[in-house]
């Protein structure tokens, strides 16, 4: 389901700074609990033998995050401050475990806010990605995904959320690439463009929860056929949003609040217009941009940093995917003064 622990937590290559990575290690289950403030936790060690853990931290801007790796069977008990929203991205469930009564086979999302607490007995081997989102960039960007609405609050209980297999292991991936290629210790990076950065990385991150948390589409019946004058209208408006800010393009929640439309209306618009999603579209438009600005960059790094990308490798390979060339090739080519050579 993830790669060892180990792997986690060596380094891969980036294009900019995102954050600084912090490690605990842990002999002592209440410590560890402790360790994870305004959880309000209580740990018992079930199975047997010396209790060994580690929580590395990862701080973005409003949403933290945090790799739990026990090695023990724990019970677990807890409740969650009412301002974050806390969800639990499960990488490695060895064993039998339960979930607020559900059994819970890392399939599934766990939704550790709700009045009611949560409750969690978790196998011999447990690696989770937990994450806390402040209120506020909660009913921003997850609070429609859920069907919550600031007149019509959906009811809000712990329990594990079944989503797409394929859009998990997305969300997976994205979370233990940000681990990866976090700094480890303190980092004083506090220019603009890393601020920037953080914020398009936070975006991302949100966009693709969404779509985790949101329920699955139905098969569209009339996919295939041709868009509709006013799906082309939306997604033209859609266009012209995020071409005025590329630098800091807004997630698929706040386009549909700036549109005035739903998230699956924006989603039939842009498969009908485009064949594609509106998270793919973005991506698209930021690889776009991000050609154009290697015609005049000092770097690589300078203008995919500009645009939001921050993994060197899944850069380029998107880069080369969509394009035919390599990045650094963009750049070489326009160097020399050949802007139409190809």
């Amino acid at each position: 389901m993830t790669p060892p622990m180990h792997q986690i937590a060596a380094p891969a290559p980036g294009l900019g700074a995102i954050g600084a990575r912090s490690t605990a290690r842990f002999g002592d289950i209440d410590e560890q609990a402790a360790a994870l403030q305004g959880w309000n936790q209580n740990y018992l060690q079930i199975s047997r033998g010396r209790f060994d853990g580690t929580v590395q931290r990862l701080q973005l801007e409003g949403v933290g995050l945090f790799i739990e790796d026990l090695r023990q069977s724990v019970h677990q008990t807890g409740w969650v401050t009412p301002d974050v929203f806390a969800l639990g991205v499960p990488l490695a469930l060895d064993g039998d475990a339960q979930f607020c009564g559900q059994r819970a086979d890392g399939h599934a999302l766990h939704v550790f806010s709700g009045s009611g607490g949560f409750e969690f007995r978790s196998p011999q081997r447990h690696l989770m990605i937990g994450i806390e989102i402040d209120r506020a960039l909660y009913q921003a960007h997850l609070a429609h995904a859920l069907g919550d609405t600031p007149g019509q609050p959906a009811a809000e209980r712990a329990r594990l959320h079944a989503t797409d297999p394929a859009v998990l292991n997305a969300l997976r991936g994205f979370l233990v690439d940000l681990f990866r290629c976090a700094v480890p210790g303190a980092v004083h990076a506090d220019a603009p463009a890393s601020a920037l950065l953080g914020r398009q990385v936070r975006t991302q991150l949100l966009d693709r929860m969404a779509l985790a948390l949101a329920p699955r589409e139905p098969v569209d019946a009339d996919e295939g056929r041709c868009a509709t004058l006013a799906q082309r209208a939306l997604v033209a408006r859609a266009t012209d949003f995020v071409a005025a800010r590329l630098g800091e393009p807004p997630s698929v929640g706040e386009l549909c609040e700036a549109l005035g439309v739903s998230r699956r209306t924006l989603q039939s618009a842009f498969q009908r217009c485009w064949g594609m999603g509106p998270l793919a579209w973005l991506t698209t438009m930021r690889l776009n941009a991000a050609r154009r600005r290697l015609k005049s960059a000092a770097s690589v790094t300078e203008a995919a940093t500009e645009f939001g990308f921050w993994h060197f490798g899944h850069f380029a390979a998107d880069y080369q995917a969509l394009f035919g060339e390599c990045p650094s090739h963009t750049l070489r080519r326009h160097r020399a003064g050949h802007p139409a050579a190809h």
